[in-house]
């Protein structure tokens, strides 16, 4: 019988981050393995968890094993993301803590202006953000549909480059919708690179017309 290999000591030197040491970083562990798709997840744990050798995960997928170490590299290139290794390194629940300590303290100076709004504009599309095509588009091909997970990429300065095909132009305007919705504020660590002038950022506001369209795409989703 197969010697159990030493899961998840072997992935985690592989990525690589520290050892794991609570029940919270494994549960972060478990939830970027869940971003990678079905196959992706599988060979992961025929070659971490089982100890199977390339070749003989390729015999059970009819691939070579040359093309199993592909999809390996490219799925530890994935959990390499600083923003999954965030939730390896610091836990699934403090990394999620963190996010909304900063933006329910922002919300609370916005509250006259998002009444209706609560925790629930967290989970909205990021089509609330009222983006410009481009920026919207390269948003959803990296995989982040919503407020949150937008918010989660950017708890990293350097977020941008990681948005094939977005730039800093792109990623300005993404910052600027933010603030203007009022979520988070210029000391959030994704802005930071994008904030020139506090007082000028700090003055970003939707027009009447576009708070309307947020608090009726708002009431359409509760």
């Amino acid at each position: 019988m197969r010697k159990r290999a030493d899961y998840p000591l072997n992935l985690l030197r592989d990525i690589p981050v520290g050892q794991i040491l609570s029940d919270d970083q494994m549960k972060g562990l478990e939830y970027v393995l869940r971003q990678l798709t079905e196959r992706e997840q599988v060979v992961l744990e025929y070659r971490y968890v089982k100890g199977m050798s390339c070749s003989e995960i390729g015999a059970a997928f009819e691939l070579t094993g040359s093309r199993i170490q592909q999809i390996i590299n490219r799925a530890l290139r994935k959990l390499r993301h600083p923003a999954r290794t965030a939730y390896i390194r610091e836990g699934f629940a403090a990394h999620e803590a963190s996010i909304l300590e900063h933006v329910r303290r922002t919300m609370e100076k916005n509250e006259g202006r998002l009444p209706v709004a609560g925790d629930r504009i967290l989970e909205q599309d990021i089509e609330i953000l009222r983006l410009s095509i481009r920026p919207y588009n390269c948003l959803k091909r990296h995989g982040t549909g919503t407020i949150h997970e937008l918010l989660r990429m950017m708890l990293k300065e350097d977020w941008y480059k990681e948005c094939r095909n977005l730039g800093r132009k792109g990623a300005k305007e993404i910052v600027d919708s933010l603030l203007k919705l009022g979520v988070i504020d210029t000391e959030y660590p994704g802005c930071r690179p994008f904030v020139a002038d506090q007082n000028k950022a700090e003055e970003l506001c939707f027009t009447e017309q576009e708070w309307a369209w947020v608090l009726e795409h708002l009431a359409k989703t509760s």
